[in-house]
């Protein structure tokens, strides 16, 4: 609580960079992302702050349009964050990884066997007469799993946590699914302007965002974050 009589909401600190080279650019994003939010916050601190002081009265409460405005620019602001992160990370280690940990050197072998079962693309097909057949293979692997923003658990099962070789017992698919509420929140505010009903030609009504549980979504999701980049580099040391 401050001393304004408002509520202030501070994310839960980053935990200490995992060791290796590898994940160094990953959790510059996600040290990005964090103070991004944390920013949002505190300029939600503000506006209350300052509403309360010009009004004489307690801004706690329901939340004005401009206030839940924030609320939701922190939530796309921990999407952005949550897709960059992920996306270096996949960039910079699933080509070690391929090669030493056998969980993503199975996901990549899975990846060019269905490729060449339904018929080679002609980027396969570049690949593979390329001089460099394996490494222009991996590199097409890797934009496979990059070219799109995660869009709930299921993308981060898929694309992030078993290209990464990360084990259900490192981050279980229960622990990805906690973020579902936090994508489907997202996506109602990227795609729709988070209105309850965009497809109504009448209705103006928007999905209401309260502090608490804006708070808890975006420091889920970067929390969730910290945990990939922290197994991968797990996994990255120990390669042979």
């Amino acid at each position: 609580m401050g001393g304004n009589g408002y509520t202030s909401i501070e994310l839960t600190p980053l935990w200490s960079k995992p060791r290796g080279s590898a994940v160094t650019h990953a959790w510059r994003f996600l040290t990005a992302a964090h103070q991004s939010v944390q920013g949002v916050f505190d300029g939600l601190a503000l506006v209350r702050s300052a509403k309360q002081q010009a009004s004489g009265r307690d801004a706690r409460g329901r939340l004005g349009r401009d206030e839940t405005d924030l609320l939701r620019a922190a939530i796309v602001f921990t999407s952005s964050g949550l897709d960059a992160s992920c996306k270096r990370l996949l960039r910079d280690t699933v080509p070690l990884l391929i090669e030493g940990n056998a969980d993503a050197a199975r996901k990549f072998n899975d990846y060019v066997k269905l490729e060449l079962a339904e018929g080679p693309s002609a980027p396969l097909a570049d690949a593979i007469l390329s001089p460099t057949p394996r490494e222009e293979m991996i590199r097409l692997y890797v934009a496979a799993r990059t070219k799109a923003s995660f869009q709930g658990s299921g993308d981060l099962k898929s694309r992030l946590r078993d290209t990464l070789g990360i084990t259900n017992a490192q981050i279980s698919h229960t622990r990805l699914k906690q973020l579902d509420d936090f994508f489907k929140a997202r996506n109602a505010i990227v795609h729709d302007l988070d209105y309850e009903d965009p497809s109504s030609s009448r209705g103006t009504a928007r999905n209401t965002r309260d502090l608490a549980g804006v708070r808890q979504q975006c420091d889920d999701a970067l929390a969730l974050v910290s945990e990939v980049i922290s197994q991968t580099a797990a996994n990255v040391r120990v390669l042979p």
